[in-house]
């Protein structure tokens, strides 16, 4: 299936028996050394690649996150990887090195310049000195959810280069980057933001979804085992839906209509022909269950006589 509106123009296909989706696109060495970077990344320390997936997962799972054609409003799985990169960089001791601090390490061989960017860093993860660091990836976890739950998106914009938050303005953001209420620099390609598709609603939720997880990180349903046999630990982390402690539907969406607040329920039926606020409320919840949830496909019907 071919996608040419997409930033760089690819063709999406799927390995019908194993299920693998991949994308095949032409004459994007970018793309190759970005790449690249991500396996030096996950060969510097072996907490970086459970610490991605366990990442890559919540956020599926949160209905945050996937591969939407068409430059849908959902983070995409680059876009992730790179945010655990980049509080990995931020670590006290840091888990792994800037990509400034990368540039300056690399050799001769490991030069490159693509469209004029920089791209140079070691190809060997040996050349990195191993990180005194010594968190547990289910610490790390769970301190990736309570930063970008507090974390201000819109605010700043996160730079893997300089491995820092650059509060805004910035004055040296190369022209061409498009600020939106999720800022993340590609570590290379200065002027792109790689969630520059990302609306204020899937930021907002995102940090909401982080918050509500880092929340659950330091409740004892996370460490303990559930005498009453629900969902406990990282399995109840990677189901669906919220994550309060001690939910008695784990596992489940909650969508939460207020009809009844202020005689809410009456004031919609008496609103004439029932198109009041309150009736594009549920219109909302159920579009949000079928589009969202079911992943039905929705378009906009003729309105009923």
């Amino acid at each position: 299936r071919t996608v040419p509106a997409a930033r760089r123009p690819v063709v999406k296909f799927c390995h019908k028996q194993s299920g693998l989706v991949g994308d095949i696109s032409v004459d994007n060495r970018l793309a190759l050394l970005n790449t690249r970077f991500l396996q030096l990344c996950a060969e510097a320390d072996e907490r970086v690649r459970p610490l991605v997936y366990a990442a890559r997962l919540w956020a599926k799972r949160q209905g945050l996150a996937g591969n939407p054609s068409g430059g849908g409003p959902l983070l995409n799985n680059y876009a992730l990887t790179l945010l655990v990169v980049f509080f990995l960089q931020t670590r006290s001791p840091p888990v792994l090195p800037t990509v400034a601090r990368l540039r300056d390490m690399a050799g001769d061989e490991d030069r490159a310049v693509v469209g004029g960017w920089d791209c140079s860093f070691p190809r060997d993860a040996a050349a990195l000195e191993p990180s005194a660091n010594m968190e547990t990836p289910c610490s790390l976890l769970a301190e990736f959810f309570r930063v970008f739950g507090d974390f201000d998106f819109a605010g700043r914009v996160i730079s893997l280069r300089e491995g820092r938050a650059l509060p805004l303005p910035v004055s040296d953001v190369p022209e061409g980057f498009k600020l939106g209420p999720l800022n993340l620099q590609d570590p290379f390609e200065l002027s792109h933001n790689v969630a520059a598709n990302v609306n204020e609603k899937t930021a907002e939720r995102f940090r909401c979804c982080c918050h509500a997880a880092a929340k659950y990180c330091r409740s004892l349903q996370y460490r303990r085992k559930s005498s009453k046999g629900r969902a406990w630990g990282l399995t109840r982390l990677f189901q669906p839906g919220a994550v309060e402690p001690g939910a008695a539907n784990a596992g489940a969406f909650l969508i939460s209509i207020p009809l009844e607040e202020a005689g809410g329920s009456q004031r919609f039926h008496r609103v004439g022909g029932g198109r009041g606020p309150w009736f594009w409320e549920v219109c909302g919840a159920v579009a949000f269950v079928l589009r969202d949830v079911l992943k039905c496909d929705c378009t906009a019907g003729k309105a009923p006589g």
